[in-house]
């Protein structure tokens, strides 16, 4: 019996004889001889080939940009062969999985442990033994960091507990795997191991890594070896400040109700100081902008911490542009969703504040939902969408382009792309991976568990003020709700609307639901409107059973010997 078919086929040689360099692809690294295989002694020889093991393992990171959300209370997708849509009603089995991640996942902790066999073995540079060993330094941190990454996501999509009711996670691998090894020693290992090494792995990172990425000063003698390794050039890689985001993240799983059923303290002052310790080296709570909310459309904007090279495209609003704009509308923002932004001065819809009128539901409203949502009498690219009866935009005119839900999406699309025919104009989109607007919402949500709205362990904000400054910039300049917050549950609820909104369609809400334990909302219908928000209708029911709280491994590996989540 033997598991992960997928690692076999990178292993399909062993690594003390051939290496398998195929996957690389890249003249800039190397031209392949007529076999595509390579001697490990001849990567040794050379630096770029080596590297390109660990940049294979970068090429894997995914974009997101497969809108997981349509599978929950956020929206819902008017594409019938939608993975997600299929997902959420009815369809998701272990057979038939859009969320999991197992493949991509140990393909590239392949790679990364590839990479890690032969770091040591290759000269990095002959210019000085400072470039050679800080080179070494830097790109050894860079794969552990990377190894972490697509341990977290195995973490976030496939831990659950068995029958017997114990939490587990996923095989770990932490070396190169030859086929001639014992492939039935493979087994899930506990939650808390794979917690434990994905921390392991981030503090050989954090140790490696520069802070930021940064040209030396003008006056430094020794500015052209120091760039050489940790110049600006490298902005795109992963860096200090990535692999402790990536550690608050994997400490604030941990901390989350699904994974910690004992509500165990301790757990949320570690992840609310590794956010700390981040939001200091950002600069604090003033840093925190107005410009984060279209950060998509620059990509120097300082709330960005990782992303990807751009591109210039279409493909997004191609997909989300309302149909009356040559899109196909695919995203459809939910009621639910435009119900979670409050009015101008903070205070929830529901609380029927004196400026919320039912008959226009658009105005006075939190800012972030006229940039987030294209809602009927929305003005964009110039047009008045009418989402009632618009003879290509109301609600379910077009079958596959027109708006399920009587809204179309806004955020994360650049305006400025031109789909009429005749007149096709690309924009530069870019791919971001971590933001620091995360950081600050990771901070108030284990803060206020671990101390209460008002607490700051041994730090120099709250909570409440970090979620008064979000919504502040935000545009609720007067906020007449956060202060009427008293208690920790009230304040973990206005934390999680902050949340849903401010990170919304960037491939949170699907798991935030699950780490929460939040069963009501996993199976909360999707509604919608066909009178401009007035009033609601229910659009798609969501058929999930409690037990996929938490997802599953593949059948494929639960039917060669690996333990499966119960009820799958």
């Amino acid at each position: 019996m033997k598991q992960f078919n997928i690692i076999r086929q990178v292993f399909a040689l062993t690594v003390s004889a051939l290496l398998i360099l195929l996957f690389l692809g890249c003249d800039e690294f190397l031209t392949p001889d007529k076999d595509n295989v390579y001697l490990e002694t001849e990567i040794l020889k050379d630096p770029s080939m080596a590297e390109g093991i660990l940049l294979k393992a970068y090429s894997g990171v995914p974009a997101i940009s497969n809108f997981s959300e349509v599978a929950t209370d956020d929206a819902v997708s008017n594409d019938n062969a939608n993975n997600f849509r299929l997902a959420s009603t009815g369809e998701w089995k272990s057979t038939n999985n859009p969320f999991s991640v197992w493949n991509n996942s140990y393909t590239n902790i392949a790679y990364v442990n590839l990479f890690l066999d032969v770091v040591n073995k290759v000269t990095w540079s002959y210019k000085s033994e400072w470039q050679n060993e800080n080179f070494r330094k830097r790109l050894t941190a860079e794969a552990y960091a990377l190894r972490a990454l697509y341990q977290f996501r195995l973490l976030q999509a496939h831990s659950g507990y068995d029958a017997d009711h114990n939490l587990l996670g996923f095989p770990i691998l932490d070396k190169s795997i030859k086929i001639s090894d014992d492939w039935k020693s493979m087994r899930r290992e506990s939650y808390d191991n794979c917690v434990t090494q994905i921390l392991s792995d981030l503090e050989i990172a954090i140790e490696g890594l520069p802070d930021v990425y940064a040209d030396a000063d003008a006056s430094d003698p020794n500015k052209a070896l120091k760039d050489a390794v940790y110049g600006s050039r490298f902005v795109n890689r992963i860096n200090k400040r990535v692999a402790m985001m990536l550690k608050a993240r994997t400490l604030l799983h941990a901390a989350s109700p699904a994974f910690n059923p004992m509500n165990n303290k301790a757990k949320w002052v570690a992840a609310a100081d590794v956010a700390a310790a981040i939001i200091d080296a950002y600069g604090g709570l003033t840093k925190l902008a107005n410009s984060r909310l279209e950060y998509y459309l620059n990509e120097t904007c300082t709330d960005i911490l990782w992303r990807m090279d751009y591109t210039n495209s279409r493909s997004l609003e191609e997909d989300n542009f309302p149909p009356s704009l040559y899109g196909k509308g695919r995203v459809n923002p939910t009621q639910n969703f435009v119900d979670e932004f409050p009015t101008i001065n903070g205070v929830p819809i529901n609380l029927n504040p004196a400026n919320y009128d039912i008959t226009q539901p658009y105005k006075n409203r939190d800012p972030r939902l006229a940039k987030y949502v294209i809602y009927n009498g929305s003005s964009f690219k110039g047009n008045v969408i009418n989402t009632i009866d618009g003879p290509k935009d109301g609600v379910n005119m077009l079958a596959g382009t027109s708006t399920r839900t009587g809204y179309y999406l806004k955020k994360l699309l650049n305006s400025n792309v031109n789909l009429t025919p005749g007149n096709i104009i690309n924009q530069r989109h870019f791919v971001t991976l971590m933001r620091y607007t995360e950081v600050f919402l990771m901070y108030a949500e284990a803060a206020n568990e671990a101390w209460g709205p008002d607490g700051t362990g041994t730090h120099e904000y709250s909570a409440r003020q970090v979620i008064a400054k979000i919504r502040e910039t935000a545009g609720i300049t007067t906020d007449n709700y956060i202060a009427t917050v008293t208690t920790l549950e009230d304040m973990r609820q206005l934390i999680r609307s902050e949340r849903r909104i401010e990170l919304s369609f960037e491939g949170f809400r699907f798991w935030d639901i699950r780490r929460w334990k939040d069963i009501a909302k996993m199976k909360e219908t999707a509604k919608g409107t066909m009178d401009g928000g007035i009033s609601a209708i229910d659009v798609e029911k969501r058929m999930y059973n409690d037990f996929m709280i938490y997802g599953p491994i593949p059948d494929s590996e639960f039917r060669k010997g690996l333990v499966q989540n119960e009820g799958w």
